[in-house]
């Protein structure tokens, strides 16, 4: 009997054991079988990370080749350009244009739940400001301006944008013993301000004011002038990438579907006076479009053909450019000098200077503007007008350095509606006038219609690295 107990007791000790251990090798097993199944579902994320991701580096690429035009804002045309990539991988492209910004759109790859993409920007999605420039500028005389809106804050007002500059900005109304203006407008308003208009403020801190000819000057460190409207010394500006939708290098695809999109292309190396007529022509032409497009190769004189030299008693009154104020229009000014002798009230839309081809230096031989060993300059130009701008550039900037460096100059009245771009990177620009620069979104975003090349927007991408670590 006791055996039998004994045995019984064994059996129980030994089925305890047995159950404890089937126990431990079941839950090992569940763990073991969790952790394959999380295994497979990482890999299969990965899979399907990596088949969304090729689906957009091919998109990018075809993009990047071939371009994407989206002129007439149909998401089914474009994705019909991308057929090739449709598919690649098992993916499934989607592409829609951003809500709040007609100029950018959203490019997305998709394999089952896994979704990534980029940010797309067609022409004139760049930066929002009423003057914007790569290089330095020097304000002298009457601005008076409308900025861009910004973020409203809370308290109603808003963080307007005047100027952004890829390098420094001096402001410094002109000083009574500079000379006493032609114009009695001038006179008047001798200063600098920004004014948003329509009962809309900017934010104290970002209004930038200059009155009594104290000068604000980018390189104060205290900025007690200067605020944060104007933006100095930004870097990696590709403003051609900003307004274009391409690359700075790659302008040339911009400059052909400038021409195919119905755009004015314009020579004018050897007459810098055709580049008025041509514009006065192409937006009286251009009534009834949504744009006018005028792409001028060379050196630009918009001062009209009647001009009058200053020392002829009879010219009492500047020349006033009269141009048609519907369409807006979009000029750009590939590798030359910008002049204007008078006025131009309003200029409705976009003015876009750069120099692709040559050293902002050579400004200087556009200028009609020599400089002897001993540092004096001396102006000849066969243009009456540019001759006088010259001289008025080697009386006002007195390193012949910097004055060979200067991209645009006006003497009188310049009033735009729109934007103003000067996209030279070395560039040393100087305002001496009244320039009325006035921010208008609408013109500018009709002044790029049509050229719809769509374009990467830099740092958008999301799930930014691919799983591959590539």
């Amino acid at each position: 009997m006791r055996k039998t107990q004994t045995g019984i007791a064994t059996l129980v000790v030994v089925a305890s054991i047995a159950l404890i251990a089937l126990l431990i090798v079941f839950g090992v097993s569940r763990r073991a079988i969790s952790d394959i199944q999380q295994a497979q579902t990482r890999i299969k994320t990965q899979e399907y990370l990596s088949r969304a991701w090729a689906g957009l580096d091919c998109a990018v690429a075809k993009i990047y080749q071939e371009g994407l035009d989206l002129s007439s804002g149909e998401a089914a045309e474009g994705l019909t350009q991308l057929s090739e990539c449709q598919g690649v991988a098992g993916s499934r492209l989607e592409l829609a244009p951003w809500p709040n910004n007609p100029s950018l759109w959203r490019l997305s790859s998709h394999s089952h739940q896994q979704e990534v993409g980029v940010t797309l920007q067609g022409a004139g999605g760049g930066r929002a400001a009423a003057f914007v420039t790569s290089g330095s500028a020097l304000f002298y005389g009457a601005n008076k301006w409308r900025p861009a809106k910004g973020k409203k804050r809370d308290d109603g007002r808003y963080e307007c944008q005047s100027i952004i500059a890829g390098g420094d900005v001096r402001i410094s109304p002109r000083k009574p013993s500079e000379g006493v203006p032609d114009n009695e407008e001038e006179k008047s308003q001798n200063t600098f301000s920004v004014h948003l208009g329509g009962g809309d403020e900017c934010a104290p801190e970002y209004k930038t004011e200059v009155l009594d000819y104290k000068v604000a000057d980018s390189r104060d460190e205290t900025r007690k002038l200067l605020k944060k409207d104007v933006q100095t010394n930004v870097k990696d500006m590709d403003l051609f990438q900003d307004f274009f939708g391409v690359p700075r290098s790659q302008w040339r695809l911009a400059k052909q579907q400038f021409e195919e999109k119905g755009g004015t292309i314009v020579e004018t190396h050897g007459d810098a006076s055709k580049c008025y007529e041509s514009v006065y022509n192409a937006m009286e032409q251009g009534s009834g479009q949504p744009n006018v497009k005028v792409w001028v190769d060379g050196p630009c004189d918009l001062t009209p053909k009647t001009f009058k030299s200053p020392s002829d008693s009879s010219n009492k009154h500047r020349n006033t450019a009269i141009l048609p104020s519907d369409p807006p229009v979009l000029l750009v000014v590939q590798d030359g000098i910008m002049a204007l002798r008078g006025a131009i009230n309003p200029f409705n839309g976009v003015v876009y200077q750069f120099n692709p081809t040559m050293n902002a230096n050579k400004f200087a031989e556009q200028w009609g503007m020599d400089s002897s060993q001993g540092g004096q300059v001396s102006c000849t130009h066969s243009n009456a007008s540019i001759s006088e701008l010259c001289q008025h550039i080697a009386t006002n900037v007195r390193e012949p350095e910097q004055a060979s460096r200067v991209p645009f100059w006006f003497h009188g009245s310049f009033k735009t509606n729109g934007a103003f771009i000067i996209d030279v990177p070395d560039g040393n620009t100087v305002i001496n006038g009244s320039l009325v620069a006035n921010y208008d979104d609408g013109n500018k975003r009709a002044s790029f219609e049509g050229l719809g090349q769509l374009r990467p927007l830099p740092n958008s991408y999301y799930n930014l690295i691919p799983p591959s670590g590539g």
